[in-house]
C-alpha cells in the first residue's frame, strides 16, 4: 500500500503501562521511554493512497485522493522489533476505511472531519465527529525552523512497523513493515486539544498534551501483513 502522509501533528501522553498491556494480544507487549507507556493522537492529511502488486501501484481507489485521518495510537515491541499499534483510526474516506480494515486488519471507522492544514510553517487544525457523538480537535501552529530530533521525538515518530489483532483470530497478532524517509519535525505552539478520541479508547488523558510536534509531508510504504 502506498500513501503520502501530509501537515502531520503527533499529540502525546504518558500514561501507565498496564493499560496498554491489557489491550494487546500474546507476543506483543508496551514500548516503554522514561519509565512509561505513551499514546498519542495523530491527525494528518492522506493523499494518493494506491495498492502495490509485483511493485506496480494500481489506480488510484474512488474516493480516496485526499482525505483526512486520526489515529489514537501507542506504541509496542513484539517478535519483529519495536513498531506502532493503533487502537482507533477515523477516517474521512468510508472506502479507504474498508480497505485498510479488511485487508491490514487495522480498527477503522468512518468520521466526519474537517481540516485546515499544510505542511511548513502553519497553522493545523482538525476536528473530528463520530456517529456516536464522540468529537476531538487538534489546533496547534508548526513553527518556522526544522528541528533535530530528541530521543523522545525518535521514540514517539520513527516507527517502521505496525501491530495489529487479526480479525478472524483476536488472540494472534499481524505484523507489517512500514517505510518512509525520517520525518521532518518542527516544534508546535498555539496548541489546543480536545482528547476526546483518546478517553473513548479507554486512555486517561486530558486535553493538554505532554509532548507536541508537526511533521512535513512523506511518502510511506505499508507492506503485506504477516500473521505471527
Amino acid at each position: 500500500m502506498r500513501q503520502t502522509w501530509s501537515s502531520i501533528v503527533w499529540c502525546h501522553w504518558r500514561v501507565p503501562i498496564e493499560v496498554v498491556a491489557g489491550r494487546l494480544p500474546p507476543g506483543v507487549r508496551p514500548d516503554v521511554f522514561d519509565g512509561s507507556a505513551w499514546v498519542g493522537l495523530v491527525p494528518f492529511e492522506m493523499r494518493d493512497l494506491r495498492l502495490v502488486v509485483a511493485g506496480r501501484a494500481l489506480p488510484p481507489i474512488p474516493t480516496t485522493a485526499a482525505f483526512s485521518e486520526v489515529n489514537v495510537r501507542t506504541y509496542v515491541t513484539g517478535p519483529q522489533g519495536p513498531g506502532v499499534w493503533f487502537d482507533t483510526l477515523d477516517a474521512s474516506s468510508r472506502l479507504g476505511s474498508l480497505v485498510a480494515r479488511a485487508a491490514w486488519s487495522l480498527p477503522y471507522v468512518s468520521a466526519r472531519i474537517t481540516a485546515a492544514a499544510a505542511d511548513g510553517p502553519s497553522m493545523r487544525t482538525w476536528s473530528v465527529e463520530r456517529v456516536d457523538g464522540t468529537t476531538a480537535h487538534v489546533n496547534a501552529t508548526a513553527g518556522d525552523v526544522a528541528i533535530d530530533p530528541t530521543p523522545l521525538d525518535e521514540f514517539l515518530t520513527e516507527r517502521y512497523s505496525l501491530y495489529a489483532r487479526a480479525w478472524w483470530s483476536p488472540h494472534r497478532a499481524l505484523w507489517a513493515p512500514v517505510a518512509h524517509a525520517p520525518w521532518v519535525l518542527r516544534h508546535c505552539c498555539d496548541v489546543d486539544v480536545d482528547a476526546g478520541l483518546v478517553r473513548a479508547a479507554g486512555y486517561p488523558a486530558t486535553d493538554a498534551p505532554e509532548h507536541v510536534l508537526a511533521g512535513d509531508a512523506a511518502k510511506v510504504r505499508v507492506g503485506l501483513p504477516h500473521l505471527l
